[in-house]
Parts: structure tokens; sequence; C-alpha cells
């Protein structure tokens, strides 16, 4: 800066000086416009510790924070033998694999628990709960969920969709999903061209984040992760996902297939088919946006130049101007 500043103050004619001002306070203009762009703006949240999950209530009738639509849950009922049952609670995920870890996906001791309890492949244990978008994710916004696994059954299955809900046909469509398997050590990512459950998406992919308690080099140890979808365009999208326990590690795909739009609802799962007990919980879901560089902002940060510029060249002749009298005495 102190270069700039020098080329200013050295320019040989007051039009040179002029433009290299007016340069200075651009650069600097759009800098602070710059950094003000960066913090992004919480669109829509929601977390397990606000007042509609109090006393441990996660109902199919909740419907906390802002700008989502009520939570739905299913299946009603029980398995298909009446062996397989299943809940939604709100508890601690700091103790996923029996010992507390830190840091943790909970909001004040709490997040969304979603209990499966005896199932196995004839009767599974499968519960399920979703809920919409007020607004649809527009692009460049981010729908952000933390989520922690703990043991599984093989076969077996933890994770969430992100969906294109038609309510016309009452269906939604899976456009993504981030899941942790009972026969797998590592999180998948699945997106791309869903067509039914047998055949699933047309492409997948193993991140480099174990989903495993044992087994691996860095286990799960029940941290969790933070998964955060950005819409890039009408046919991609872009996705980073962070592990608590290390947010250095975390990984980023860009450019990835989008095949349908609106995306406008979130699918959490469950599927337990063969423990006692298996538990998935989920927190923090938030819609995020990042605004352009503030015209505000800009426009006084190069205005500030400007005048401080102006204050050095008035310094400097009254310098000048000092030292000239003392020259004459």
């Amino acid at each position: 800066m102190s270069l700039i500043f020098r080329t200013i103050f050295d320019s040989r004619t007051p039009r040179a000086r002029r433009v290299a001002s007016a340069a200075v306070a651009g650069m600097i203009g759009w800098a602070m416009g710059h950094s003000a762009a960066v913090r992004a703006v919480i669109l829509a949240s929601d977390n397990a510790a606000n007042t509609a999950y109090s006393g441990g209530t996660w109902s199919g009738t909740s419907n906390g924070g802002t700008g989502f639509s009520q939570w739905f849950q299913g299946p009603t009922g029980s398995g298909v033998n009446q062996a397989a049952t299943w809940g939604f609670t709100t508890q601690t995920a700091s103790t996923v694999f029996g010992t507390y870890v830190t840091p943790n996906i909970d909001t004040n001791g709490v997040s969304w628990s979603m209990g499966a309890y005896n199932g196995t492949s004839s009767d599974p244990a499968a519960p399920y709960a979703y809920r919409g978008l007020n607004t649809p994710l527009q692009i460049g916004q981010t729908l952000q969920l933390s989520m922690a696994t703990g043991y599984m059954s093989n076969p077996g299955q933890e994770g969430f969709q992100i969906q294109n809900y038609n309510a016309t046909t009452g269906y939604g469509t899976p456009l993504f999903q981030i899941a942790a398997a009972g026969s797998g050590s590592y999180y998948a990512i699945s997106y791309g061209g869903y067509t039914s459950p047998t055949t699933g998406f047309a492409y997948s992919a193993l991140t480099g984040i174990a989903s495993a308690h044992t087994g691996v080099t860095t286990p799960n140890n029940g941290n969790g992760i933070t998964v955060a979808f950005t819409l890039e365009s009408p046919t991609s999208f872009n996705l980073t996902i962070t592990p608590l326990a290390d947010p250095s590690a975390a990984e980023t795909f860009t450019n990835l297939t989008l095949t349908d739009l609106p995306v406008n609802q979130l699918f959490l799962y469950n599927d337990n088919l063969g423990l006692t007990s298996q538990y998935a919980y989920f927190n923090n879901l938030e819609v995020t946006a990042t605004p352009e560089p503030a015209p505000a902002a800009m426009l006084l940060g190069g205005v500030a130049m400007l005048a401080l510029i102006r204050r050095r060249k008035i310094g400097a002749k009254a310098a000048l101007f000092g030292r000239g009298k003392i020259q004459g005495t």
C-alpha cells in the first residue's frame, strides 16, 4: 500500500494524480464491498432446541424455526410382523457410540433423533421424516444440515435426501442423497437421474470421510458431519461435507449433475434391517445466501479513500510551505 501512495504523491501532473487516486479509491471500495458480501444471510433455519420441540417432542405436526413447512413422519403403525417399531424424539447426539464427544451436532444438548427398533430384512424398521422449504432453493443459495450416525445393521442405512416435491403427484423425486451404510466404511453421495428404489441414482461416489467406528484410519467417533448443498445453476450444484472432528478434512465436490427443479424438500431416513436399536441424528437446518457486494459499501470506501488522499496532499503542501519559510530566515 505504501508503494501505491508513493505512486500517487510522486505523480508529476495533477491529472496523473487524479487518475491514480481514482484507481486506488475504486480498489478500496471494491475490497470493502467484497468483504461485506462474504457474510452469508440466513433465510431459513431450525434446530432441535427450538420451543416447538420442547420436552423432547418431535412429531409429525412439529414446525419449529422459520422458512420451512411442518414435519411429516412415517410410516404409521409398526412393522409387517408388528415386531419392528420406531420413534421420533429430541435427545443428545454427543454419545452416539456410548462415549461423550465434542464437538457434536447438538444445540443446547439436543438433536432430532430417529430411532428404529428390532428391524429385520423381512420386517424392516424404516422411519422417515420430511418437510418442505417455503421458498424453493434459488441459484447461489445453500441448504445445510448436520448429521451424526452410529452403529448400523448390515444391510442397513442412515442418511438424507434433497428432493423435488411435486404437489400435483404428491411425490418427492430424489435429487441428491448422502448416506452411511452398515456394509460400508465411508459416507457415500448419490445424485443425478433417480429412477426407482431398485435402480437408484445415475451417479454415486464414496467420500473420504469415515462413517464406520472401527476398521478405518480416521474413524467416525460420532462427532457428526455438516453437509452444505449449494445450487449453482438449473442443472448443477456444489457440495461441501465437513467432519466436525476435523474441519480441515472437509471435502468439496463441484459441478454435480442436477436433474430437476425446484429444490424444495428435505427427506431424512433410518433403515434398520438387523439391530435391536439403530439411531440417526440430525440438527442445525439452514438455508443461506451470499449477497452481491454492497454498492453502498463500495461507494463509501471509495469516497473515504479520496478524502484520505486529499488530506495527505494538503498536509504535504503545508509541510513544504513550512520548510521554505525556515530556509528563508
